[in-house]
């Protein structure tokens, strides 16, 4: 039995290869690509999966990406009689594109003068509770009508390989077999100016897996060595990591992550540029269809499109449909999603309102001085400059800084995979954190950072043995001054956990730790107000380092309006610890032994606009403890804990 499907990776994926710059890398890998299925292969087919997307050819040509199932959404609908075929046993629904392809295939009067891309097909079979996934690619030979929507299809497979794991995101699934499959939208062909449906955009954005159908067509000069293929792969990531382009509401963003590099997918979009797109809620069992033009994006053209990420993929949708219950599969009830700690945060698009990755210009922001605290927390003070042309910095009172540090660490190098850190894979250097420091009504020309050096961070880490070089850690509290030689690009500012402009507040706010940063530039902010602001704050700071906090806090707290009454309420496992420096006419403080308990929730005022920042745990807990207290959740804020 030979074991090479390919003769050589075809001219699409050798041009994104070369693009990416890693073609030397993998030039004789295309020999891992069988063209059989092992009999692991198999056994997994028919006994582990519950459905499989397959890539089908519309009658335009257009790749659409089914998913095929059996009717009850139990495995064992897949057989394999052979190393190079699988009988499929489905009942599909309305909708489904590989609908209208069997249709054609079973009417004597089409199939005869059909284009030999209908047969083409390719699929995904994926083990969510595992993350096991193996790719397949063939054609389709036979299709037999059983009964209504029901169907046997057999696949003669050409290509198979075993696939990277790395980004799945692992979930329960169990066989749902009461679906009312109803198809909500139907547009094959869209108009040029016609936008996707605000739910379409919204499946879009909360969606954490999709499925991509390709399909490569040679020039003729080739196709004996490089024969005409369908592909389907996964991509993966946190929810929201596909984004769609406010300018026109249908462009998708799909960013590229560090794989195996083989570039199979978007070497076949390089080649024909056309792709399409499956998104599955395993919540709903809804299932999105798209198909349209797609686009590989590298270095600058990517950079201007999604802010900070230097490779990805565009589609522009031509056509969609979308099913309602329609899948026969579903989330385990009471189970959760367990992420992949591989998946990088989510970045937004240039164009997307919601951010202000263009806010900063051409600035930079240089590393002038610090104070250590301690072996593991420093204030860094950063100067900002900028060309004649940029525009100045607003920062308002709890937003945060994203700066990037790409130029002075550099890349991270390739790993395919990496269990010990799993976040450096796809490590941009680019990190976002609170602003400490209060510039409020102002264009700041600098700004400090209260940070947390992280266990095996890689930016933390390094500016934290600057520091150590210059002998901050011998001396802790004294200043050190730097001579800005480290640098950092700084991409914009962002955040909506702010403080209010008005002069009268009623707030509680809610600090974990170094959760407390974004209420020490409100607190500046306030001092700086003066004597005409007033009204009353509680403080809950939960902390295991109440002496440093307390120091951090003590200044703005001694110099603030007496007319703001504030009371801080201090969580701590130490015992003994000293309030007296922060107790003043117009700010009482109450120490606590221990963490933060249900009952203390129930003690504070229910009319007061929330503000929680803190470790995710925390932040929970808090949320949970204060509405179960009696807090209506729209007087809640929560900051995300950068």
């Amino acid at each position: 039995m030979a074991l090479n499907a390919l003769q050589g990776w075809h001219p699409g994926e050798i041009a994104i290869q070369r693009k990416l710059g890693f073609d030397a890398a993998v030039k004789h890998d295309w020999a891992r690509v069988a063209n059989f299925m092992p009999e692991q292969h198999r056994i997994f087919h028919s006994s582990n999966i519950s459905f499989i997307p397959l890539t089908t050819i519309d009658g335009e040509g257009r790749p659409w990406g089914a998913i095929v199932s059996g009717t009850t959404g139990d495995v064992g609908f897949i057989h394999s009689p052979s190393a190079r075929s699988l009988n499929i046993h489905t009942k599909l629904w309305k909708g489904d594109p590989l609908l209208e392809t069997l249709n054609v295939l079973l009417s004597p009067k089409l199939s005869g003068g059909i284009s030999s891309d209908r047969r083409l097909t390719a699929g995904l079979g994926i083990e969510f509770s595992t993350r096991r996934r193996n790719k397949l690619a063939g054609a389709i030979t036979d299709v037999k009508a059983l009964t209504e929507l029901k169907y046997q299809i057999d696949v003669a497979v050409t290509e198979t390989l075993g696939n990277c794991p790395k980004y799945i995101n692992v979930r329960e699934l169990v066989s749902y077999p009461y679906t009312r499959p109803d198809v909500a939208y139907h547009r094959p062909k869209l108009l040029p100016d016609e936008r996707l449906p605000d739910e379409v955009i919204e499946i879009i954005h909360t969606a954490d897996t999709i499925f991509m159908a390709s399909i490569y067509r040679p020039e003729p000069s080739i196709a004996s060595t490089h024969p005409a293929h369908a592909g389907m792969n996964a991509r993966s990531g946190l929810p929201g990591f596909v984004r769609v382009r406010p300018l026109d509401g249908r462009t998708v963003v799909i960013p590229d992550y560090s794989g195996n590099r083989f570039v199979s997918s978007l070497g076949n979009i390089e080649s024909t540029g056309l792709a399409g797109l499956t998104f599955v809620s395993f919540d709903t069992g809804d299932v999105l269809y798209l198909t349209g033009t797609a686009e590989n994006h590298v270095g600058e053209s990517a950079l201007g499109i999604m802010a900070r990420h230097a490779s990805l993929t565009t589609v522009r949708v031509t056509g969609y449909t979308l099913v309602r219950d329609a899948l026969p599969v579903r989330q385990k009830e009471g189970t959760h999603v367990e992420r992949s700690p591989y998946s990088p945060k989510v970045k937004y698009l240039v164009e997307e309102t919601g951010t202000q990755a263009n806010q900063s210009g051409n600035h930079s922001a240089h590393v002038q001085g610090a104070v250590q605290l301690s072996p593991d927390l420093a204030v860094l003070r950063f100067g900002i400059s900028a060309d004649c042309k940029a525009a100045g910095i607003k920062i308002t009172p709890g937003q945060s800084v994203v700066l990037d540090f790409m130029d002075w660490i550099g890349p991270p190098r390739y790993q395919h995979m990496a269990d010990a850190a799993p976040e450096s894979i796809n490590d941009d250097r680019v990190r976002t954190w609170t602003v400490s420091s209060a510039h409020e009504n102002e264009s700041a020309t600098w700004f400090e950072i209260t940070m947390r050096r992280m266990p095996g961070g890689t930016v933390t880490g390094a500016l934290f043995n600057l520091l150590e070089e210059h002998g901050a850690n011998s001396n802790f509290g004294t200043t050190l001054q730097l001579d800005g030689s480290v640098s950092a690009g700084l991409v914009g500012v962002t955040g909506d956990f702010v403080l209010s402009p008005a002069y009268k507040l009623d707030v509680l706010w809610i600090a974990g730790g170094i959760g407390l940063t974004p209420f020490l530039a409100m607190l500046q902010a306030l001092k700086k107000r003066g004597s005409s602001i007033e009204g009353d704050i509680w403080l809950v700071l939960s902390t295991r380092e109440p002496d440093l906090m307390l120091k951090l806090i003590h200044p703005s707290l001694k110099s603030i309006s007496a007319k703001m009454k504030i009371t801080l309420h201090l969580f701590t496992s130490e015992e003994d610890v000293d309030v007296s420096m922060m107790i003043q006419d117009n700010v009482t403080v109450e120490a606590h032994l221990g963490r933060v308990g249900s009952a203390f929730w129930k003690t504070v005022p229910r009319r007061k606009e929330v503000f929680v920042c803190g470790p995710n745990s925390f932040g929970d807990a808090t949320e949970t403890g204060l509405q179960n207290a009696g807090v209506l959740p729209g007087q809640i804020h929560r900051e995300g804990f950068y």
